[in-house]
């Protein structure tokens, strides 16, 4: 913090607040914007679930992977695509709701490789 810096020059909770949400919905956009059009094949993607010791409380990440193909030229790419943190029980058809809003969110649509009895 500079010495002479008054109360005035400093960006209020609001302002950090409206800066990151903004940064966040064009990280978002331009991830999509990516995805559509430099992954031309099948998009893989991971997810893992924890919980914090203290707390109990639940958290789902997904990473996306894709081969993206910018002038003939092909490169590996991952990504967070999602963080969300986890009501309810721990079922299938629970996570999986989690997992395809996430999936929404970027514009990916999930392929159902098997189905859960």
């Amino acid at each position: 913090m500079r010495p002479k810096a008054a109360l005035r020059d400093l960006p209020t909770t609001h302002d950090v607040v409206t800066h990151l949400h903004n940064e966040f919905v064009d990280w978002v956009a331009q991830l999509t914007k990516d995805i559509e059009v430099r992954a031309p094949g099948r998009i893989s993607t991971t997810a893992d679930m924890w919980s914090a010791d203290t707390t109990k409380a639940a958290f789902l990440g997904v990473t996306a992977h894709w081969i993206q193909v910018t002038k003939e030229i092909w490169e590996m790419r991952s990504e967070v695509i999602g963080f969300r943190s986890v009501s309810g029980d721990h079922s299938g058809e629970n996570l999986g709701r989690y997992f395809v809003g996430v999936c929404n969110q970027i514009k990916i649509t999930p392929k159902v490789a098997f189905l859960l009895s």
